[in-house]
């Protein structure tokens, strides 16, 4: 592995770690971030409002996608904040519904614009900006995973699949134009794997450079005293 001085991209990825360090260790910087969460999520809860309203309580959990996970995320962040710890496997849970369901809604708002912009150009705009943050935001509960488990990959592939199960055989998706519910049935089923591996080659590929939370210390050290 090359050193710090000698390796651009080691470097880069060392200031990328001091600054989600910096994000983590900030009260202030988390406590904006899970607050942004919170309204995400009540704003997320309100959009499904007349589905869950319709709904059997039994279905509840497999409706509201994205503000699921963004409520998760609050959970995982808040944990961090006042324990300084993580619930790994809820925070790999978290991890893979910020990055897949930040993806979807975003590929489905654009790839069926005129269906949705039709409905309010305005909203979907903002819905649309509002999940690229969401899915970028994947990346945060990984700095904080000391291990993702075997068991942890089998309890998320059971997970994600049973719900794009109950999403496309049940019928618990969010609106849809009707001709699309096919293709995006496809789409999400083949996301779960894919988002599943990109979370999990992410994290080995932090952990595998120490540049996660836990070993940060240890790589900044490192480079004080090469640099001394």
């Amino acid at each position: 592995m090359c050193s710090l001085e000698v390796c651009p991209q080691r470097r880069f990825h060392v200031k990328l770690t001091e600054i989600f360090n910096e994000i983590l260790k900030s009260t202030r910087i988390l406590t904006v971030i899970i607050l942004i969460n919170l309204i995400g999520t009540l704003a997320g809860f309100y959009y499904y409002y007349d589905q869950l309203s319709l709904s059997p309580v039994y279905l509840w959990p497999f409706i509201p996608d994205c503000p699921l996970y963004t409520m998760l995320a609050v959970v995982v962040l808040v944990t961090f904040l006042l324990k300084k710890k993580s619930v790994d496997l809820l925070s790999f849970i978290t991890s893979i519904g910020l990055a897949k369901y930040g993806t979807w809604t975003v590929l489905v708002v654009l790839g069926f614009s005129p269906f949705y912009f039709s409905i309010n150009s305005s909203m979907y705009s903002v819905l649309a900006c509002a999940h690229v943050l969401m899915a970028l935001e994947f990346i945060l509960p990984l700095y904080i995973i000391k291990e993702i488990k075997k068991s942890y990959v089998i309890a998320a592939f059971a997970w994600f699949f049973l719900n794009d199960f109950f999403d496309y055989y049940v019928g618990t998706h969010p609106p849809l134009p009707p001709w699309g519910v096919s293709s995006v049935a496809f789409m999400t089923f083949a996301m779960t794997p894919i988002f599943i591996i990109i979370v999990s080659l992410t994290h080995k590929f932090l952990n595998d450079a120490n540049l996660n939370v836990y070993a940060f210390a240890g790589v900044a050290k490192l480079g004080q005293r090469r640099r001394a």
